[in-house]
């Protein structure tokens, strides 16, 4: 009996001839005694053991990991890994240097290995693994802890919007999209308002599809934009359970607008004037935007630089407008002359707003009345008083031609006569 308890292990060769002496026990005693020596020998067997999970931490935070031995074992170190592959690099090597953010909590400890991950991020999260190795030739597993779950909440990042890659006219559709990642848990909101006013965005997505340690969120939006949408905005908004207010970002519309200038001159279409008189046209440029025009004068085809300009202004729907005055010298040489204003913008030139020049060099009464009519007509007050000098001179020739016939017909004028 007792050689079957030395082929076991349990009861070593050098005691053998000591326990001869109970070789007259009975075999109940030497049954009971082998279970004794078994059941101690698993009571003593080594133990990993690992904090209880699942940790959810906040990204930032440190992580404590807490792996700790009970029991006897074989000699040899611990390893931790992030999931179950053995064949990737650790987290930690009781053998090897040392990662960044990862620090043992008590160094020299043979039976507690420990550790701390500094500034948690969503890669971070997984089930950790704290393995017993045993040495020889080459290290293999011993044995291993249960694991710990640890989960990083986190949130989104800063929204991102894009829209066309260049401006386009007033009546486009245009799609702009939003986005964000490195959030953590899954559920997230995103809408889109249009000057506070919420829109519908049917397009919006959250990926991985599957189960993830962090997430991104990507939705698009068509919009039609008008002229008047040059000083709209365009919002994305997100909300999440890590966050106490919305992030918002906001795209102004007019950056991706482009809105053509409406063009006039005045006097339009024909410009009457009298021969050497000095005659100015004016040419405007309204609800341009952005910025980015300027007006040209063109004489018969060829540029001319005899321009005036005035500031661009900004109207109240944020478009701009600018003028420009030409003053012209009405010579016998310009006579049925072509002025053309062309309003120039990002190098393409627009279609342009034509004034003829038509000039007067008949007899003095058609150049004076032809004068005194513009003269007047531009006049309106002087043209009142012009027409009751007419009026009082009118009369006046009316008293004395009265007065010359009642003269006539006096008495001392009949009586003078005969």
């Amino acid at each position: 009996m007792l050689q079957e308890i030395a082929k076991t292990g349990l009861l070593p060769a050098s005691q053998m001839s000591a326990s001869s002496l109970f070789s007259e026990l009975p075999r109940s005693f030497c049954l009971l005694l082998l279970l004794l020596r078994i059941l101690g020998a698993r009571a003593n067997e080594l133990v990993v053991l690992q904090t209880r999970g699942p940790l959810r931490l906040t990204a930032g935070e440190t992580l404590t990991l807490n792996c700790t031995f009970s029991g006897f074992g074989p000699p040899g170190g611990a390893r931790w890994y992030k999931g179950s592959d053995r064949g990737q690099p650790p987290v930690y090597n009781a053998k090897g240097a040392p990662l960044p953010r990862v620090v043992r909590v008590v160094p020299q400890s043979n039976t507690d290995y420990s550790i701390r991950i500094s500034n948690i991020q969503p890669k971070d999260a997984g089930t950790y693994y704290c393995v017993k190795y045993k040495a020889a030739t080459q290290e293999t597993e011993y044995k291993s802890g249960k694991g710990t779950e640890v989960s990083v909440i986190a949130t989104p990042s800063w929204p991102s919007i894009t829209g066309p890659p260049g401006r386009v006219d007033p009546g486009s559709s245009v799609t702009f999209s939003c986005s964000s990642e490195g959030f953590f848990p899954r559920d997230i909101t995103l809408t889109w308002l249009k000057d506070r006013r919420s829109i519908s965005a049917p397009r919006t997505v959250i990926l991985p599809p599957k189960e993830s340690t962090s997430y991104r969120v990507l939705s698009t939006v068509e919009v039609s934009l008008t002229e008047r949408d040059v000083k709209s905005e365009l919002t994305c908004q997100i909300q999440h359970s890590t966050l106490s207010d919305p992030l918002r970002l906001s795209f102004k519309l007019g950056d991706a607008l482009r809105v053509a200038p409406k063009m006039s001159v005045e006097p339009s279409q024909l410009l009457e004037a009298l021969m050497n008189q000095v005659v100015t046209i004016t040419c405007s440029a309204k609800g341009f935007y952005p910025n980015n025009t300027s007006l040209v004068w063109r004489e018969n085809g060829s540029e001319i630089d005899l321009a005036t300009a005035e500031p661009v202004a900004q109207d109240q729907d944020g478009t701009f407008s600018v003028k420009s005055s030409l003053e012209v010298n009405a010579t016998e040489q310009r006579n049925h002359s072509v002025f053309s204003c062309y309003a120039v913008r990002s190098s393409q030139t627009s279609d342009p707003v034509n004034v003829t020049l038509k000039i007067h060099r008949g007899g003095k009464e058609r150049t004076s009345s032809g004068g005194e009519g513009r003269w007047l007509s531009s006049n309106p007050g002087l043209w009142v008083g012009f027409v009751v000098n007419k009026i009082i001179a009118a009369l006046f020739l009316s008293f004395l031609f009265l007065r010359k016939m009642l003269d006539k017909t006096s008495p001392g004028h009949v009586a003078a006569a005969t």
